[in-house]
């Protein structure tokens, strides 16, 4: 039934599935493991910070200007190939640094990062906007829970296989290990430009009457809707931009898993796991039940994650975790994601969408480098004990004070479903999105594996009814081919005889006739040395010896 979904879909919807998954090597690679490639390289925390926040800031408002490449290369595919291949390339030349750089080995890698996460941001309003025009709007919870789940799946994958790779080489060998993830992304994000060419774009006349600038949009953030959600999805990513890029650093050197990449590897997974298992659930909640109502539930969920960070120390413990999150993170991404989509029709998605990015990506850049900053200092409390853990209590109440002033402004854009807030909650803390999931999946297999079952009984009952009518048929045909044999063989059995007879009585003549030839040669025979034997006597008689 999954797979029969994607089916029905239009073609370009599933070229957009499997362009999500050759691009989904590149975010389950190069984009996991940069931060362990920087450490491995000797990078700090501000130097990490940087590789995190200064990209995203950059990219962020270069999004800015994706109308004026849409001016230039007249559509939104011929805009973003050549963006996406470029941004491929980047990952090429990463995985080169060591080889080509024996110097500023970290300078070069923000650079290069930096490079490629902008020749990205030109397509994202783009694709956004593409993929409006593409999907029905009863569809876009649905559609996009479906590709998340699928392309979640492949960065699932991709992560492990990258943690075994690095488990696997020697320590001495590791820089070779991160060069083939890299080579992998870079595989992938190629592939993913090459889909982009065979998708089809639909004619879409960008709005050029509406004159709203990014300060203009700003300024009236709180006098809409829409401005309301972008205000409380900034203030809320820049208070999660405090703590999610230094939980790889904190694992890496507080939990001293540098050398054990496989359980660093685990732990990143299981949030990707819960991520893939649950995205369908919230693509469907969001469809019933709208996305502001969801965006509530995860909403409060994410705020006060950060706790469980502070209170659980030990590998297992933290992949229970951040399994957890990755149910309330899915849920959360997906409806920042998406109610875009629900606000604006294609022609206007572009302009929105830069601005909703360039505010996120600001949001990003000062709350990376603002956590990694106070990470420098060495400062710890009685529980606190870590500087890691003082951020993230910070976090929590800087969420949850954003969360209560903001998130009850904003409203759904379209009818939905009632339901209250709390059973949500419920929901996810008692993992209700992973056995609905599961269990949905179950019932699929089980109707599928009882519908096929049915079918084979059926072909076998049909397969009786014609093979016993087809059996006797063939028993008449075999008896009649068995007559007019046994006729055949009796008649060449008598002409088997009947040769075997005239060929002895041809014998017996030929043999009559050799004898009697042979008595009368004998007998001649005999004759004539009787006569002969008289001869000689009478000569000797004849001269006196007898």
């Amino acid at each position: 039934m999954f797979w029969d979904k994607v089916n029905n879909y239009s073609k370009p919807l599933r070229l957009s599935i499997l362009e999500g998954m050759f691009a989904s090597l590149m975010f389950g690679g190069g984009m996991i493991f940069i931060v362990p490639f920087a450490v491995y390289l000797g990078a700090n925390s501000f130097e990490i910070g940087l590789i995190a926040a200064l990209p995203a800031l950059l990219a962020a408002w270069f999004q800015l200007g994706t109308l004026e490449f849409l001016k230039v290369f007249k559509n939104r595919k011929n805009t973003i190939i050549p963006a996406v291949f470029l941004q491929s390339i980047s990952w090429l030349l990463i995985a080169l640094i060591p080889f080509i750089f024996p110097t500023d080995q970290i300078f070069w890698l923000i650079v290069i990062t930096t490079i490629g996460t902008l020749a990205g941001s030109i397509g994202t309003p783009l694709w956004q906007s593409w993929m409006r025009s593409l999907t029905a709007t009863e569809l876009i919870g649905e559609y996009f829970g479906i590709r998340n789940a699928i392309t979640g799946a492949i960065v699932f994958l991709t992560m492990l296989g990258c943690g075994l790779l690095l488990k696997l080489f020697e320590p001495s060998l590791t820089l070779y290990a991160f060069v083939a993830i890299f080579l992998i992304s870079f595989i992938g994000r190629l592939a993913s430009s090459i889909t982009f060419t065979k998708m089809e774009d639909p004619c879409c006349e960008i709005d050029g009457t509406e004159k709203i600038w990014l300060f203009d949009f700003i300024k009236e953030l709180r006098t809409n809707n829409f401005g309301y959600f972008v205000l409380f999805g900034t203030l809320m990513t820049f208070a999660i931009s405090l703590v999610g890029p230094f939980f790889s650093l904190y694992l890496l050197d507080n939990l001293a898993l540098k050398f054990d990449y496989f359980t660093y590897t685990i732990i990143i997974c299981s949030s990707a796991v819960a991520s893939l298992i649950s995205m369908p659930y919230w693509g469907k909640i969001i469809d019933k039940y709208g996305t502001i109502k969801t965006l509530k539930a995860t909403g409060l969920l994410a705020s006060i994650y950060p706790l469980a960070l502070i209170l659980i120390h030990d590998p297992l413990g933290l992949t229970i975790a951040e399994f957890l999150s990755g149910i309330i993170f899915s849920g959360f991404n997906l409806c920042l994601a998406s109610f875009i989509y629900e606000s604006f029709k294609a022609e206007k998605i572009i302009k929105y969408a830069s601005y909703q990015a360039a505010l996120f990506g600001t949001a990003t850049f000062f709350g990376i480098m603002l956590s990694g900053y106070v990470q420098t200092f060495n400062v710890s409390f009685p529980i606190l004990t870590n500087t890691f853990y003082i951020i993230c209590l910070v976090a929590v109440v800087l969420r949850l004070t954003i969360y209560s002033a903001l998130v009850n402004k904003i409203k759904d854009v379209r009818e939905t479903k009632p339901i209250q807030e709390d059973q949500l909650v419920i929901g996810v803390l008692t993992f209700e999105p992973v056995r609905e999931t599961l269990y949905t999946s179950a019932s699929l297999l089980l109707a599928t594996t009882e519908r096929e079952f049915n079918t084979t009984i059926r072909t076998m009952e049909i397969i009786k009814d014609k093979g016993g009518k087809e059996l006797k048929e063939g028993a008449i045909i075999v008896g009649r081919i068995g007559v007019n044999g046994t006729r055949r063989i009796v008649k060449t059995a008598k002409q088997a005889e009947e040769f075997a007879v005239g060929e002895i009585e041809r014998v017996e003549d030929i043999t009559l006739t050799g004898l009697e030839k042979a008595e009368e040669i004998t007998v001649k025979g005999l004759k004539k040395a009787k006569n002969r034997i008289i001869r000689e006597k009478e000569k000797r008689r004849a001269k006196g010896f007898i």
